[in-house]
């Protein structure tokens, strides 16, 4: 399921960045497979990302409750380069 809207995505993203201390991995998750990203399960724990559109671009996350802020930053970074 892809945003149909992008100022619905625009909302998340500014949701992720005011709460970005108290993020859970599921609620990032979310976003991430909205925004057309699919996940995979990496080392240990991580879980790696990519988007089908931009093949270089990969994310690494490591799904601890809440998420380090470094994480959710890097996936604002990622939705944005995606989404334009």
């Amino acid at each position: 399921m892809r945003y149909h809207d992008r100022a619905d995505l625009r909302e998340e993203i500014e949701r992720l960045r005011q709460r970005r201390r108290s993020v859970r991995p599921q609620v990032l998750h979310r976003v991430l497979t909205r925004a057309g990203f699919t996940r995979r399960f990496g080392k240990g724990d991580h879980w790696v990302y990519r988007h089908p559109d931009v093949p270089r671009l990969r994310l690494v996350v490591d799904p601890r409750n809440p998420l380090l802020p470094v994480y959710v930053t890097k996936a604002i970074r990622a939705i944005e380069e995606v989404v334009g």
